[in-house]
C-alpha cells in the first residue's frame, strides 16, 4: 500500500522495502473489511452469487519485510485475493450440494515499471506457494500505468460485467495529490455501489501549507484548493486549534467534491519516529457499508483516533460560531472516547429533537448523524436506549405502541421528544 517512488521501492532480485506500522493496520483494515462487506452482502442463504470487483490502484511490489525486516509480509493485493478465498470458505461452511459463487475480479495498477515486475513475479511465486485460488488467479489484471489513466478502463470493464457494480477501490497514495477529486465524483457517479478506501496524508498537507503557489498547485489539481481559507490562514495558524480546524475545511472538501453519501474519516496513528498521521478516508452511498467500516475502527481502537468533537462534528468552518469550536483533546476509539462520545450525542439528540418538537424515526436519526461522528450503528442504538430509559424521549412503534427501553430499535420506530429533560432550562 501507500507507494510512491520516495517512499517504497522494489526491484526483482532484491529485498523488498520493510512495511510500516501504520500500513500493518490498513492492511488488517482492508482484509477485514473485504471479509464483511462479501458476508454481509450474501447474509441471505438463498443468494448464490455475488460478481465483485476489486481494485488496487497503488498495487506496489505485493511484498514487504515485516517490522523486524526478518520475515515476508503479503502487501495489500494479495491481501485482497485472501480475503476473498476467506470469504468464499466462510459462506459456503455446512453447504454439501452447490457451492456459493464469488465471481471476483482483481485489477492492481502500479506506475512503477520494476514494482510492476516485482508484483508479477511475486504473485507467481505465491500462486506457487498455494497462496491463491485458482479460481481467482486467472481473473487477476495487471496494468502497469497511472492509476487516474487506467481509471476509465477499469470502470468500463466493470461496468460490463453481467451482474457488475460492485466493487471496492483501495487507493493508498503516499501523500494526497495522486487522485483527483473529480476522479473520485466520477467514479462513484459511474459506479454508484462502489466504495472508495483511500488514503490521505493530511498532516503532511497541514505541516507545509502556506499561501504560496507550490501549495496551492497540488490542492488545485485535485480539486480541494477553494476549501482552504488562504485569507485567514495566518491567523489560524496562530491557534491552539488550527489543525483541528483546517481538518474541517479538507474533510468538508472531499465529501462535497467526492458527493459520497457516507464518509468515515479517522486518523491512523503510526508508532514510529515519524509522528505525522494519515486519514484513512471510506467513500460510500449506501448506509450499511459505512457502518461495517466505521465499526472496524473500534475494534483497532488503539490505532485511530480523531480531533473533533466527541458527539456530532460539524465540518466546514464559520469564524461568527468560533465559540463552537471547543478545542478538543484527541480522540482514540477506546472506552474513554467511547463515554464521551456517548454523553455528548445524548445531549446533542437532545437538543436536535427537542428544538424541532417534531418526531423522527429512528433510520431518519441514525442515517443523518452516523457520518459525522465517530459511533457506529451499535453505539447509536446505546445513546437511543440511554435517552430512552431516562425518560427523554419516547419511543413507538409504527403502529403507535409504545416500547420499553430496547438494545435494538427497528428503523420504522418513532423517537419523539418527552420534555422531561431536566438540564434543558
Amino acid at each position: 500500500m501507500a507507494k510512491s517512488e520516495d517512499k517504497y521501492d522494489w526491484l526483482v532480485g532484491h529485498a523488498p522495502p520493510k512495511l510500516d506500522q501504520h500500513s500493518a493496520v490498513k492492511h488488517s483494515i482492508v482484509r477485514s473489511y473485504i471479509t464483511r462487506y462479501i458476508e454481509t452482502l450474501m447474509s441471505q442463504p438463498g443468494i448464490p452469487k455475488l460478481t465483485l470487483s476489486l481494485v488496487d490502484g497503488f498495487a506496489g511490489g505485493g511484498e514487504y519485510l515485516d517490522e523486524n525486516g526478518a520475515g515476508s509480509v503479503d502487501g495489500t493485493p494479495l491481501v485482497m485475493l485472501q480475503a476473498v478465498h476467506e470469504a468464499r470458505a466462510k459462506i459456503n461452511v455446512g453447504r454439501t450440494v452447490t457451492p456459493r459463487e464469488i465471481d471476483a475480479e482483481f485489477f492492481f495498477v502500479e506506475k512503477n515499471k520494476e514494482s510492476a515486475k516485482y508484483l508479477h513475479h511475486h504473485i507467481e511465486k505465491r500462486r506457487g506457494e498455494g497462496a491463491i485460488a485458482n479460481e481467482d488467479y486467472p481473473r487477476i489484471s495487471l496494468r502497469n500505468g497511472d492509476f487516474e489513466s487506467e481509471l476509465r478502463g477499469v470502470v468500463e470493464r466493470i461496468k460490463s460485467r453481467r451482474a457488475g457494480g460492485r466493487a471496492i477501490f483501495l487507493l493508498d497514495q503516499y501523500s494526497y495529490d495522486a487522485v483527483s477529486m473529480e476522479s473520485l465524483r466520477w467514479l462513484m457517479t459511474e459506479l454508484p455501489r462502489a466504495e472508495v478506501i483511500l488514503n490521505f496524508n493530511v498532516d503532511s498537507l497541514l505541516t507545509f501549507l502556506s499561501d504560496t503557489e507550490r501549495n496551492r498547485k497540488p490542492l488545485r489539481n485535485v480539486g480541494l484548493e477553494k476549501y482552504i481559507p488562504w485569507e485567514q490562514l495566518k491567523h489560524l495558524k496562530s491557534r491552539r486549534d488550527w489543525r483541528a480546524t483546517l481538518q474541517r475545511h479538507i474533510a468538508h472538501g472531499i465529501k462535497t467534491e467526492t458527493r459520497a453519501l457516507f464518509m468515515t474519516l479517522f486518523f491512523v496513528r503510526p508508532h514510529s519516529a515519524n509522528p505525522w498521521s494519515y486519514w484513512l478516508v471510506h467513500l460510500s452511498q449506501h448506509y450499511k457499508a459505512h457502518d461495517v467500516m466505521k465499526a472496524l475502527h473500534w475494534e483497532h481502537s488503539s490505532e485511530f483516533g480523531h480531533e473533533l468533537e466527541p458527539g456530532i462534528f460539524m465540518l466546514g468552518y464559520n469564524p461568527r460560531k468560533d465559540e463552537e469550536y471547543s478545542g478538543q483533546t484527541s480522540l482514540l476509539f477506546d472506552l474513554s472516547g467511547e463515554q464521551r462520545c456517548f454523553e455528548a450525542l445524548v445531549d446533542q439528540f437532545g437538543r436536535k429533537l427537542a428544538d424541532s418538537g417534531q418526531p423522527i424515526t429512528v433510520a431518519q436519526l441514525l442515517e443523518t448523524s452516523i457520518s459525522n461522528t465517530m459511533a457506529d450503528e451499535s453505539r447509536l442504538q446505546k445513546v437511543i436506549r440511554g435517552m430512552h430509559a431516562s425518560k427523554s424521549i419516547v419511543v413507538t412503534t409504527s403502529e403507535d405502541r409504545n416500547r420499553r427501553p430496547s438494545k435494538l430499535y427497528k428503523p420504522t420506530d418513532i423517537i419523539q421528544y418527552s420534555g422531561q429533560r431536566h438540564f434543558l432550562t
